[in-house]
């Protein structure tokens, strides 16, 4: 804050101007500061006449100088490059943005002599300026701290990717090195260590999939965040064969097979948390490309509420899991979430008088008190005849990961005809659709409309990141689009548009995590006729929305309404599976 007496004395009436201390206050501050040569700032924060927040406020309205927001300052790694971190830890301070005419640090002191000097000292034959940024010494150490370790990663990786190629040379990099070789190199620790930060890197970042891709001349991984793939790393093509060889080992498949795709597994630790790694391998014109799935089985803690579901929505899913028997279906694109909202219901449902089981292929979560069963169809482990044992081990609620065929669609409607609760997925486009599935996989109509309970679609958005929302317009094609009108603010949408300007906390993204989009159907009387009818997805659908179901399009359009995601995310997952108009 402020550190000569001048400085303070302007600061002091300025405070007082400003109504945040008395004339008493100052004259009490500039005796003590007589005495313990503190400044003044802090003496006013330690006596609790002044808080930190408003003292910064004061400084840079005295000094002419801009607050940092670190909800829309995005740090930018040159700049951290450009910092020594010891230089940035010994004097409190922030690199925040550099260019072609300035570097712009973040200070808790704008005054201290020392701190500014050596700032100076780094830009001076660069003929950059120097541009404050006021921020909380706690806010400063914080970002401070993530974004050091963060560039401190990526220059650890760097180095780890040069070692490699240093060892390794240009050896296997065109994929076709004989099959002695790929297992010494894959053992190498240069690989094993690059290998593992890739993974932990991933899991940090919250990653759901890896993806190695091979390109011409060189390597390509991505990692897919929030649901879209995001460039990580573009190493030379001389890693890729210690890369793919050191993960199909990990993942106990061929070495020496470069042209059949494959498949395996393994477990991955971090942070005393345990991943579950699916990996799949297949051939490409370039060489193998890698995808790994990320599953963090050691707990689950989501609610049906965290999922984003409506306060309706709630309420129908909840009462069809409180009914004893029938069938929940859940449909939807892979990745989006069905598996995950099976698992909130099992939590609702699981206390000490109930028996769950579950048939999963593969078992994401690990939960307590659930009897989990892992689909291994090399030990005839399948879905169809693990259900048939199921109904030999008195169960009361059965989840069934998938509805893949006729004859486990058939097993899972009488089991929900004879007593037991059972929660599956399927893949359709909509609600109506999921409810006519069955009937399309060779089940008997009037069979499965007696055994459904509840069937939804559902999809995933990018939720809004909450530290940086801002309004905005969205551009007339998403609008027509959606069929909504002009105006900022709309009848249907009852609220101004808002979207994540891009932050420190989001890395500029915008978004933070996803959210669910639901259209859910509980099984009427009339809508039960109607499928065992085997009415058309049309008849179905304009009946189930005269009773209230909301569409997929119409929930996404609430969460816009609350500000939880845009309707650019709406548009991208809803457009297609909703035609209704919207009011409808």
């Amino acid at each position: 804050m402020d550190t000569n007496t001048t400085g303070t004395q302007g600061l002091g009436d300025m405070l007082i101007r400003e109504g945040l201390i008395g004339p008493e206050d100052l004259e009490h501050a500039l005796a003590e500061q007589k005495e313990t040569h503190e400044r003044l700032g802090e003496i006013l924060c330690r006596r609790g006449q002044l808080t930190p927040q408003a003292l910064m406020r004061a400084l840079a309205h005295q000094l002419q100088l801009q607050l940092l927001d670190p909800r829309r300052d995005v740090v930018q790694p040159e700049a951290i490059e450009l910092i020594p971190v010891e230089l940035a830890r010994r004097h409190g301070v922030l690199p925040v943005r550099l260019d072609a005419a300035r570097l712009t640090v973040a200070v808790s002191d704008p005054l201290d002599v020392e701190a500014l000097d050596a700032l100076r000292a780094v830009i001076s034959e660069s003929g950059r300026e120097l541009d404050l940024r006021l921020a909380l010494p706690e806010t400063i150490r914080k970002l401070r701290d993530a974004q050091y370790a963060r560039a401190s990663e990526k220059r650890d990786v760097a180095g780890l990717i040069d070692r490699v190629v240093y060892e390794v040379g240009d050896a296997g990099s065109d994929g076709e090195a004989d099959e002695t070789s790929p297992p010494a190199e894959a053992q190498d620790g240069s690989i094993v260590s690059l290998v593992d930060r890739i993974i932990s890197q991933a899991v940090r970042e919250r990653a759901t999939d890896i993806h190695i891709e091979p390109q011409v001349d060189g390597l390509l991984i991505r990692y897919r965040i929030d649901g879209l793939l995001r460039d990580a790393l573009e190493p030379p093509r001389a890693v890729y064969t210690g890369i793919v060889s050191r993960l199909k080992i990990l993942a106990e498949m061929d070495i020496a097979e470069k042209r059949a795709p494959q498949d395996g597994r393994f477990s991955y630790r971090i942070g005393g948390r345990e991943v579950d790694v699916r990996a799949s391998v297949i051939p490409t014109i370039h060489g193998e490309k890698l995808v790994l799935r990320l599953l963090d089985k050691s707990s689950f803690r989501f609610t049906l509420a965290e999922l984003g579901f409506s306060e309706a929505n709630h309420i129908l899913f909840r009462r069809a899991l409180r009914r004893p028997y029938g069938m929940i279906l859940l449909s939807g694109p892979t990745g989006s979430g069905k598996s995950t909202t099976l698992y909130a219901g099992l939590l609702e449902l699981r206390d000490e008088v109930r028996n769950i089981v579950t048939v999963e292929d593969p078992v994401e979560y690990q939960m307590a008190r659930i009897n989990q069963v892992q689909v291994n169809a090399h030990k005839d482990v399948v879905f169809a005849k693990t259900l048939r044992h199921f109904l030999r081990q008195d169960p009361d609620v059965i989840m069934v990961g998938e509805i893949r065929d006729e004859e486990t669609a058939d097993v899972a409607v009488r089991a929900a005809l004879t007593g037991h609760l059972v929660l599956s997925t399927i893949h359709a486009n909509d609600a109506p659709s999921t409810a006519l599935r069955l009937v399309s996989m060779g089940l008997d109509p009037h069979t499965a409309s007696s055994a459904l309970t509840l069937v939804a679609a559902q999809r995933l958005v990018r939720r809004n990141c909450p530290h940086c929302l801002e309004s905005y317009e969205p551009e007339a094609e998403v609008r027509a689009a959606l069929r909504l009108p002009d105006g900022a603010v709309d009848d249907a949408i009852g609220a101004q548009f808002r979207r994540g300007a891009g932050c420190a906390e989001c890395q500029g993204r915008g978004y933070h995590g996803r959210v669910a989009v639901v259209e859910m159907m509980a099984l009427s009387p009339s809508l039960r006729k109607l499928v065992a009818g085997q009415a058309d997805v049309g008849s179905l659908r304009r009946l189930a929305i005269e009773e209230g179901m909301r569409t997929l399009r119409q929930d996404g359009l609430r969460k816009v309404q609350e500000g939880v995601t845009t309707l650019e995310e709406v548009l991208r997952v809803c457009l297609s599976d909703d035609a209704t108009p919207l009011g409808s």
